[in-house]
């Protein structure tokens, strides 16, 4: 999930302009064959092109780019989308930049493992597998601790990116080097659930919430900087959900995730408070773009309690008192769940000198009490 289906832009198109990929052949190492037998990619669709005319026609100095490794944890995915989410990866990443893809098998049954097949489509595929379901967030951060490259990049596998995807989220990470302090995201653009041979033309959001800490797509980034020129990357008060790069490093010194969280939900919310109040920043670059099912329902059991346990740690840690009776308001069921002992959280707070939540609202996120307000759903 990366947070509720959004505004389709104007210019959507109304197929995928084709399906394409079929036949392409696995680069070795450094994009060159090695003399070495591929394996034929499976198709997977491809977009029209999508990208702005300025990002199309950049060059790219590879030479200056960290070394990224992909984290992409799974459970109860299709090998339809899998498969062809990591078919679009290979085929449009220069793979000398990707030490190594790595997906998290979080206690799937035997059916839904695909270890072999993954592994066969390229020498940098590796599967790690939690024997038993630990659930999106700590597999993350198991993934994250399992990898040393400079930068970490968590996906998800019911994606499909486009030509180009990888290149403007390291270059601009290559740029903060000296500080470290930022966290990238794609846009998302739209495959509906329903086919996933379709692709859909997201518009320039925001992300945002409400008090119930429930992420929403908000205004338009034109809308929110009058000053903003499209394609430039452009800051965003929310991460909307789990793909985005960052500095390995950085994950580390900021604390990974909350994994007293479990399952799924709520910990892109903590940690866009955590990164922007706490000396950092998010944004999002457009020259970056892939497709992503926005889906209804997850494909696995996710308790509501658990979700609301997690919000309430994001709330009791980040939230002080009056927001706090605000959150508990707009989620009542959360004044009985035990959401377990936060210190550790409070003093990973306090040890990163983090700013208060009233300074977040009017320098990060001033349409906060009006969207909030009018339920987030602008």
């Amino acid at each position: 999930g990366g947070g509720p289906r959004r505004g389709v832009a104007a210019d959507a198109p109304a197929d995928a302009g084709g399906v394409g990929g079929a036949g392409e052949e696995a680069p070795e190492e450094g994009g060159h064959a090695a003399g070495r037998h591929l394996r034929p990619l499976p198709s997977f669709p491809t977009p029209r092109e999508v990208r702005h005319s300025s990002c199309v026609s950049r060059e790219y100095d590879l030479e200056a780019m960290p070394q990224v490794a992909i984290i992409i944890p799974y459970l109860n995915e299709t090998w339809e989308q899998i498969s062809q989410t990591l078919a679009s990866m290979i085929a449009h990443t220069p793979l000398e930049l990707v030490d190594q893809i790595l997906f998290i098998d979080d206690g799937n049954a035997n059916e839904w493992q695909h270890h072999d097949q993954l592994t066969a489509m390229h020498p940098k595929v590796q599967v790690h597998r939690n024997e038993e379901r630990q659930g999106l967030i700590r597999s993350k951060v198991i993934g994250a601790g399992l990898v040393s490259s400079p930068v970490v990049m968590f996906m998800e596998p019911h994606c499909i990116v486009v030509q180009d995807w990888i290149q403007p989220l390291l270059e601009r990470l290559a740029g903060s080097r000296s500080k470290r302090n930022l966290i990238v995201m794609p846009t998302l653009d739209i495959i509906p659930e329903e086919d996933f041979t379709d692709y859909r033309v997201a518009n320039h959001h925001i992300g945002g919430f409400d008090w119930s800490l429930n992420f929403n797509w908000m205004d338009l980034i034109e809308k929110r900087n009058r000053s903003y020129h499209y394609p430039d990357p452009y800051q965003t008060p929310a991460l909307s959900g789990g793909i985005f790069a960052m500095w390995r490093d950085y994950w580390e010194r900021m604390g990974t995730f909350d994994v007293n969280m479990t399952e799924w939900g709520g910990e892109h919310i903590e940690m866009s408070l955590r990164i922007w109040r706490c000396g950092g920043s998010i944004e999002v670059v457009p020259c970056s773009r892939m497709g992503h099912v926005f889906r209804k329902r997850n494909p696995y059991v996710v308790h509501q309690q658990q979700v609301i346990k997690n919000l309430k740690r994001a709330a009791l840690v980040w939230l002080e008192e009056e927001y706090l009776a605000k959150f508990f308001e707009q989620v009542p069921a959360a004044r009985s769940i035990d959401a377990g002992d936060v210190s550790e959280r409070q003093r990973l707070k306090e040890g990163l000198h983090c700013q208060s939540m009233s300074w977040y609202v009017d320098n990060v996120y001033q349409s906060f009490a009006t969207s909030s307000r009018a339920g987030g759903d602008l």
